[in-house]
């Protein structure tokens, strides 16, 4: 038999690895020291004393009962018949058992005269003694069951504990997507344990795209860096030339670079809260004629047409810079993908709108729309409808941010914006901001 097999195997085995033994005794050092000071523990000691306390207090309650019905009734305790349940009658003014006359006068004269009577003094201690005695076994029995309760109930409330406190070491440990068994009642403990497990799923989730966003960033600084490392090296060596071409490829290259990072910092300020803006009140309908007419060389070129509905102006708070900036990505965005192969020809429009109170502005293309899978990710960072990621040449070149940044944009001056399929063809983007 191996000697690793069974028990003198594992002593062996913990002999040749000393930090291993001590850390599993520091655990059940520590596990038998949360037994005694953990919150079950405090819970079962808390109903305990508050049985002793409870009983305490009955008992000095029932003690000044009896007193006060004796003093009022002025029976003599010395004619009650301790364990036999026989009671005597006692008048005022009559013998007591001793023989020696019931005083007459003030109540205090006559508990005076009472107590000196040694058979009235014998009965109140025995009387004393006997309310002690059931006093003392009820505060030990009811301390007995109320540690029993304390057991059962407290078990109940910090098991979903127990498992929250383990879920919550699982994930410290770096482990994801933990869940936690939910409780069968509905109550607090109950909600806790479902926020837990949302918030680990949230958590997993936001690592998967993490991941994947550094990913998407890494590919998309790696194609230009490719390009650039390429034609330097073959200007090296002489196979090209830097000529105006080759320094214009170059050029293009490092400009997609500049944006790239332009854009995840714009989007990272967005987000968190701690872009600059300066709105002011302004004319949002304007403000799209004058993105429209500068986009329209080249929708023509692209054999676009731009068609422009603001009939009347509508004034937002808004920040006049990232507004103009929230109108170029989407009309770059329809312009890339929307484009017509020549000599087809198509239709971008653009329209600014009083709704409900609010200024609703649209764009929309007469492309192929969104695909189903595509609808729901249009602002996601990196996205793009080509999974390939292949950049076209008549589309430009895009860092995949633009939608994102403006959706990060327009919620941060209080706007909202929607992205879906027009019903007569097409992809539209509606954006709304309340009119001032």
């Amino acid at each position: 038999m191996n000697r690793r097999d069974g028990r003198w195997g594992h002593g062996f085995s913990e002999l040749h690895h000393p930090e291993r033994f001590l850390q599993k005794r520091r655990e059940k050092l520590e596990k038998r020291r949360r037994r005694r000071t953990g919150l079950r523990a405090r819970l079962t000691r808390m109903f305990a004393l508050v049985a002793v306390l409870a009983v305490a207090l009955s008992s000095v309650l029932t003690v000044g009962s009896i007193f006060r019905a004796l003093s009022k009734a002025e029976i003599s305790i010395g004619s009650v018949q301790l364990g036999s349940g026989q009671t005597g009658t006692s008048q005022t003014g009559q013998a007591s058992s001793s023989g020696t006359p019931a005083p007459s006068g003030s109540p205090a004269a006559t508990w005076r005269a009472r107590f000196a009577d040694p058979t009235f003094r014998a009965a109140g201690t025995a009387l004393g003694g006997e309310i002690i005695r059931s006093a003392t076994n009820a505060a030990l029995l009811s301390a007995l069951l109320a540690a029993i309760v304390a057991g059962i109930v407290t078990r109940q409330i910090t098991r979903p504990l127990v498992r929250l406190t383990e879920g919550a070491q699982r994930l410290e440990a770096g482990e994801r997507g933990v869940q936690v068994q939910v409780p069968p009642r509905a109550d607090e403990l109950q909600t806790l344990t479902l926020t837990f497990n949302a918030l680990t799923i949230r958590l997993a989730r936001q690592e998967a795209w993490r991941r994947g966003l550094m990913a998407d960033i890494a590919h998309d600084l790696r194609t230009p860096l490719s390009v650039l490392r390429s034609e330097i090296e073959a200007m090296q060596d002489g196979l090209s030339t830097a000529d105006e071409a080759g320094l214009a490829r170059l050029h293009g290259e490092v400009l997609l670079l500049a944006r790239l990072v332009s854009d995840l910092r714009t989007l990272s300020l967005a987000e968190s809260g701690a872009l600059s803006l300066h709105p002011v009140r302004l004319d949002v309908a304007g403000t799209l004629r004058a993105v429209a007419a500068s986009h329209a060389g080249r929708a023509a070129a692209a054999g676009t047409e731009l068609g422009l509905d603001a009939p009347r102006p509508l004034f937002i708070q808004a920040d006049a810079d990232r507004l103009t900036q929230i109108f170029n990505n989407l009309i770059d965005n329809a312009l890339r993908y929307a484009a017509p192969t020549p000599p087809a020809r198509s239709h971008l429009e653009l329209s600014a709108l009083q709704e409900n109170g609010r200024a609703v502005l649209r764009v929309r293309d007469h492309g192929p729309g969104f695909q189903p899978g595509d609808l729901s990710r249009a602002f996601e960072r990196f996205y793009r409808a080509d999974a390939s990621r292949t950049r076209h040449p008549q589309h430009g070149q895009s860092s995949g941010l633009g939608l994102a940044i403006a959706r990060a944009l327009v919620e941060a001056q209080g706007g909202s914006i929607e992205a879906r399929n027009h019903p007569q063809g097409g992809a539209e983007f509606m954006l709304s901001f309340p009119l001032v």
